[in-house]
């Protein structure tokens, strides 16, 4: 209902961008506090299985192809510890084409390149994925979002924040990320039946 009602007067918005200029570029560094889970039921043990958070890097590059449509590229390390021994060691690569429907919300689809690498174990997860973006002002230059997204591989992405633009061409986001995909079938390491893997926490992004 917010989203709905801010339609009426939003203005310029922060990062994640929902409208775009053809021929603009936008370059994101920062980073995000992880840690890891597995479901440990299908392990054959009780509950889940977390790591300790790690500070990783995340960045990207967008490039606006016309004043419709976005070409993202986005990064994410995937490395955590477990009482300071290193337990995962992966990555996430996406490339997104963003088709902007308005000041608030805008689709997108794409691949994302999912290693998942667990102490010795590793498999990567390539991913067909569709996903939202809404976004709505909560004062001048200040704005509340929201992204989510389904894949192949049994993958689902959300993230939520605040995005604040401070000085001309100059943005900062903050907020909470989660992703789940698939890290093993049935059988492998002892699995009683598929396993997914989930990597979650808090960012902070520097967009110019």
């Amino acid at each position: 209902a917010a989203l709905a009602a801010a339609c009426v007067t939003s203005a310029a918005f922060a990062t994640p961008q929902t409208q775009f200029q053809k021929g603009q570029f936008q370059l994101d560094l920062g980073a995000w506090d992880v840690k890891a889970s597995v479901d440990g039921e299908n392990f054959g043990y009780y509950g889940t299985n977390t790591t300790d958070s790690k500070w990783n890097f995340q960045g990207g590059l967008g490039y606006a192809l016309s004043d419709k449509w976005n070409l993202e590229y986005a990064y994410h390390d995937l490395n955590t510890k477990y009482d300071g021994t290193k337990v995962t060691d992966g990555d996430e690569h996406e490339v997104n084409l963003v088709y902007s429907l308005n000041k608030n919300f805008a689709v997108y689809g794409g691949w994302n390149r999912i290693k998942n690498s667990v102490d010795s174990f590793s498999k990567t997860n390539n991913i067909a994925q569709l996903g939202l973006i809404a976004k709505a002002p909560l004062a001048k230059n200040f704005d509340i979002y929201g992204k989510a997204a389904i894949g192949t591989k049994k993958t689902t992405i959300w993230e939520a924040g605040l995005g604040y633009t401070f000085a001309k061409d100059f943005d900062l986001s903050a907020g909470y990320r989660y992703v789940n995909t698939k890290l093993v079938d049935k059988g492998t390491l002892g699995a009683t039946d598929d396993a997914n893997i989930s990597y979650k926490g808090p960012f902070v992004t520097l967009s110019y």
